[in-house]
């Protein structure tokens, strides 16, 4: 074999095959043991094929082809609140990382001949010998992320995410907990992905009291962060938020319809109030249907009666479900007269 040839498998083995093999390793344990924990997979992107989870029933759509594999585990809404915890979510991570861990030591012990193996290896043998050493390595990756999350994380922002978190689970509302712009907070380092996530919260609490004023700085920076990556689908809710925002605070039907199209059908498959919300003022604002609007925020308040998911969430989903139905009943009432 020429020096490319070897390159090339090799590559090939040890960070393209193991990036999937890990993630479909990540994937399997979730959705075993992810619903004894109080949690489940919403969410599944496989190679362009999008599952996606909503009333206990699985639709399928399909994007754009991408190469990578994702899923998202999220509390799971048709349980008690109460049957979620901080411990059960750090034990589903420990144990994808214990399964990749499972994974790599087998693949090890199976091709333990070949570390011996006194000829040249062939490219067949190249390519698992080369497979089994990327396992090895995300392997300890995952470790390494999981005891950063654990040990370090809570002392940055991702901790203050957490316990932000923590307090809605716990009842209590958007307006009432006191959330301030990230540049406030004195936090000397954070990560994009926290970013995305603390504006994702941080927009929650500003709708629910009313300073949409405030919105527009977190927003703008959070479509920086998104206009330089691809999508992901841990990074919905920050979507969702985005095309209120840019529907109802500073309509803008160039960046909406962009940040749709980035959905693809994820958002018009999703049943979840939250989902219907943004839609109603998306059409309510951007396309000026009235009567799509008003069915959307139908949609939206069935959803809100079906919905097992956080009080605190679905408290602020009715408010701004409300605000839009109110105005919808003031465009529609002339009509209704003049019948």
């Amino acid at each position: 074999m020429s020096v490319f040839t070897k390159t090339c498998i090799f590559i090939t083995g040890f960070l393209l095959l193991p990036l999937l093999a890990a993630e479909i390793v990540a994937l399997t344990t979730n959705l075993i043991f992810a619903p004894a924990l109080g949690m489940r997979v919403t969410n599944i992107s496989f190679f362009g094929l999008e599952f996606n989870v909503s009333d206990n029933k699985w639709t399928v759509s399909f994007r754009q082809f991408s190469p990578i594999i994702q899923h998202d585990v999220r509390f799971d809404s048709r349980k008690s609140v109460e049957s979620f915890s901080d411990r059960k979510a750090d034990m589903l991570q420990f144990l994808s990382v214990a399964a990749k861990f499972a994974v790599a030591a087998t693949l090890c012990f199976s091709l333990r001949g070949l570390l011996t193996k006194p000829e040249h290896f062939s490219q067949t043998e190249l390519l698992l010998f080369s497979f089994a050493a990327g396992m090895v390595f995300h392997a300890f990756f995952s470790l390494a992320m999981y005891i950063y999350t654990s040990l370090i994380l809570v002392k940055r922002l991702g901790g203050c995410i957490n316990s932000i978190i923590k307090r809605l689970r716990q009842g209590e509302s958007y307006a009432s907990i006191d959330m301030k712009p990230l540049e406030e907070l004195g936090l000397k380092k954070s990560t994009k992905n926290e970013q995305l996530l603390y504006y994702q919260l941080y927009m929650g609490h500003l709708a629910a009291i009313g300073n949409y004023n405030g919105m527009r700085e977190p927003s703008h920076k959070a479509m920086n962060i998104l206009m330089d990556r691809g999508y992901f689908v841990q990074e919905t809710g920050s979507y969702y938020w985005l095309i209120y925002f840019f529907s109802e605070v500073e309509p803008n039907p160039q960046i909406t319809e962009f940040l749709l199209e980035r959905l693809g059908s994820v958002i018009n498959k999703d049943n979840d109030a939250n989902a219907k919300r943004v839609l109603a003022y998306y059409l309510f604002n951007i396309k000026r249907d009235f009567n799509g609007a008003q069915e959307m925020v139908n949609e939206g308040f069935r959803a809100l009666d079906s919905d097992a998911g956080l009080a605190t969430e679905r408290d602020l989903e009715r408010l701004l479900l409300t605000d839009l139905n109110e105005r919808l009943q003031v465009i529609n009432q002339p009509a209704a007269m003049t019948c």
